[in-house]
């Protein structure tokens, strides 16, 4: 039973530096609506599976360069196709400057009921190093026509460990935020992903890191900041005040179906996870012959399962059942150095441990 639909909105207006997402720069309205029209058809390829949504995303990219009308467009087709549930969560991802009252108002109308803001920092100097193309009163605006069009469950994206970045610099920043009518809040560590700007920028020694230490007590405000104002940690990277945790989220850590379309788009169905091309071409081409767009696929064994289930659990607030680590001696070593802890028959990760969540999933499997 498929209960979640993300759709992906590959086109952006510039093309952040540190960004590894399958984005394009692009304007033409003309490509827009092709896609747009390739994404409908794409839709139709799976109807003959269960469908019982519950959620549905539109990531990217920037979905927000789409003109509202086909957002509204895509979530009318999605409800005239497939069973859904009335109170369906719809979450669009905007950057600010793209969208003002008029347009959060049609989307509202459509549906969407939960926006996720990528600002990224409300300092200057943060926008800069990150050479994001907004400043932070076009997020304070954003943030306002949002509510005002009746939207009220907003997420802000939060980027740390930027060059140059103080602790003062993030205490400010985290003071801004927690004092914004908001109701989530996600917060990523800036990594230098190869193939990309900043990953090259890095690696010619152009661009500075902050050494893991610093990294290390950043998270530990943002999790102690962020928790003294209601706001509680439920995944690895997201924070959310009681009862806002995004429900499409946590489909991708809990094993449940979930379809995605579009271009480099990934699903997950009965065991099977398979991904679209990353050519938009190859993508555009492929869905107007009613060829599905699928580049990649595997079939998850029960071993394969079994490490999915302990690395995102490992993800998760809550953790994973304590039987799942066979290696009651690392279990031991585990709590004892302060990287994770036991409650309730359940092991799940401190601070620390977070902070090398990818080396502690290596030991445990």
């Amino acid at each position: 039973m498929i209960k979640g639909i993300y759709i992906h909105i590959p086109f952006c207006n510039i093309k952040c530096p540190y960004c590894d997402f399958t984005s394009f720069v692009w304007q033409e309205d003309k490509l827009k609506d092709r896609y747009v029209e390739a994404l409908k058809k794409e839709l139709l390829m799976y109807l003959d599976n269960d469908f019982d949504i519950q959620t549905i995303y539109f990531g990217g990219g920037t979905p927000s360069t789409l003109k509202p009308e086909k957002i509204a467009e895509i979530i009318d087709f999605i409800k005239n196709n497939v069973k859904h549930q009335k109170n369906l969560e719809i979450t669009v991802e905007i950057n600010p400057k793209t969208y003002e009252y008029d347009e959060f108002k049609i989307i509202k109308d459509a549906g969407v009921n939960r926006i996720s803001i990528g600002n990224q920092s409300f300092l200057e100097k943060n926008l800069t190093m990150l050479g994001r193309d907004h400043k932070p009163e076009d997020s304070y605006k954003t943030i306002e026509n949002c509510l005002k069009a009746g939207i009220s469950n907003i997420n802000l994206d939060l980027i740390y460990g930027i060059q140059n970045q103080t602790l003062q610099d993030l205490e400010k920043d985290l003071e801004i935020y927690t004092s914004l009518p908001i109701t989530h809040i996600s917060a990523y560590m800036l990594t230098a992903y190869e193939d990309t700007p900043l990953g090259t920028l890095v690696e010619k020694g152009l661009y500075h890191l902050p050494d893991e230490d610093l990294v290390y007590q950043m998270f530990l405000m943002i999790d102690q900041a962020l928790h003294n104002k209601g706001f509680e940690r439920y995944e690895l990277s997201n924070w959310a005040k009681k009862g806002y945790e995004c429900k499409h989220n946590l489909f991708y850590w809990i094993d449940v179906n979930f379809l995605g379309i579009g271009v480099s788009a990934w699903s997950y169905i009965d065991n099977k996870r398979f991904g679209n091309t990353k050519n938009i071409n190859e993508y555009l081409e492929n869905v107007e012959k009613g060829i599905k767009p699928v580049k990649f696929s595997e079939v998850l064994d029960e071993k394969k399962k079994l490490e999915e289930k302990i690395f995102l659990g490992l993800r998760l607030k809550e953790g994973i059942d304590v039987d799942l680590i066979k290696n009651k001696d690392l279990l031991k070593e585990l709590v004892d150095e302060g990287y994770g802890d036991v409650k309730d028959g359940r092991f799940y990760l401190l601070p620390k441990g977070i902070m090398v969540i990818n080396e502690i999933v290596r030991k445990v499997l």
